[in-house]
């Protein structure tokens, strides 16, 4: 039993309570999962800056190898002598024989070791995680330095239509040539203007894909696939003839008039086996009379490389043509260019040669000075 006013104000007190408690159950609900919700969206922030930083870090070191790698071959083209074997980096440095002609012509005598820069692939000894190919460039086939004649080989290897074989060859020595004078079947500004084309270059193609710029040219997928895949074209500057003994099969036969795509390939098998020191060691293994163009021909490789440089992990391809300048007083070495290739581009990294290696400078002189050691020690005990 309770008076009126007392029951009246313990009811209001339950009832008071009741609510308080109503409210703040869901209140305290709400800030649990907004605070859960703030914790999941900073871990997953935090995770993502931590994969963006790894991923940088990656880069970055990928990125430094590949420096050091450029590096390393632009040591070796400086430092080390070339011949028809190709870079020799062995420890036997020494003169060729004076009483054998082909021998002095061929350059330094067997060094016993040389890197074959015809394309073949290497594993880094500094990083084993990266694959390199080094091509050279006078074993290439040159736009910027390439004849009608040349061209209308190339092409033909390429299967083009013969009615589009003379318009190509003249848009292109149009595009490069440096006057406006148009030839029979080119292009000069006028018609890239009337076209609403970029303007042609006049001027030597900074890198083989500039050629997809001139007029015809951007139609050979086939060719920009091939190329892509394995470098065919080249623009190198430095000064060379055509290096039969580092040129791939396909550039054989478009460089070599009578030299077809089967013999160039049994060529290039011969060629394995022993390069080619001259002209006439070269047309009895290709089987054909080499009788024009006796300068067009080199054996040794030139200034001018096509790299390319692969990541095992991640597969990045990356191409650079490094050229070599030492009569430069500021710069002895160029990159010309370089581009990353597109993955469905990139070449399988499956059955590596584990003796194909591109070794350190510091294992290659390390070879050399013990060499010189044993030489002095030889000579101390007579």
């Amino acid at each position: 039993m309770c008076y009126r006013h007392g029951c009246e104000r313990l009811q209001l007190t339950i009832t008071a309570t009741t609510s308080g408690r109503g409210f703040i159950l869901p209140l305290t609900l709400w800030m649990i999962a907004i605070i859960g919700l703030l914790a999941s969206t900073i871990n997953v922030w935090v995770a993502q800056a931590v994969a963006n930083s790894l991923a940088l870090n990656q880069r970055t070191q990928l990125e430094l190898s590949q420096v050091n790698l450029r590096n390393e071959l632009v040591y070796f083209m400086a430092a080390r002598g070339t011949s028809y074997r190709g870079l020799e980096i062995g420890s036997r440095i020494g003169s060729a024989s004076t009483g054998d002609f082909n021998a002095v012509l061929a350059g330094p005598s067997d060094s016993g070791r040389a890197l074959k820069l015809d394309g073949r692939t290497y594993t880094s000894e500094n990083d084993p995680d990266l694959i390199l190919t080094i091509q050279d460039g006078s074993g290439l086939f040159n736009l910027n330095t390439s004849t009608a004649k040349n061209l209308r080989r190339a092409l033909t290897v390429q299967n083009v239509r013969e009615a589009d074989i003379s318009r190509m060859i003249d848009t292109l020595l149009d595009y490069i040539d440096d006057d406006d004078l148009t030839r029979l079947a080119g292009a000069e500004k006028a018609e890239y203007t009337r076209l609403n084309y970029p303007l042609p270059a006049n001027g030597p193609l900074l890198t083989p894909f500039e050629a997809q710029k001139v007029l015809g040219w951007d139609k050979l997928t086939n060719l920009w696939e091939i190329d892509t895949r394995s470098p065919f074209l080249t623009t190198c500057s430095a000064p060379a003839g055509f290096n039969v003994n580092t040129a791939p099969a396909a550039v054989l036969s478009a460089n070599i008039t009578g030299l077809t795509p089967d013999k160039a390939e049994r060529t290039v098998e011969k060629r394995a086996e022993r390069p080619f020191r001259n002209i006439r060691e070269f047309g009895a293994a290709a089987e054909l009379l080499i009788a024009d163009e006796p300068f067009f021909y080199t054996f040794t490789p030139g200034r001018c490389v096509i790299v390319d440089v692969i990541d095992k992990h991640s597969e990045q391809h990356v191409r650079f043509s490094l050229t070599l300048e030492p009569t430069s007083q500021t710069r002895p070495w160029r990159v010309d260019y370089a581009i990353k290739i597109p993955s469905q581009y990139r070449a399988a990294l499956d059955n590596l040669d584990p003796e194909a290696v591109f070794p350190t400078p510091e294992s290659v002189d390390l070879s050399t000075r013990s060499a010189e050691q044993r030489n002095d020690g030889n000579l101390e005990s007579q």
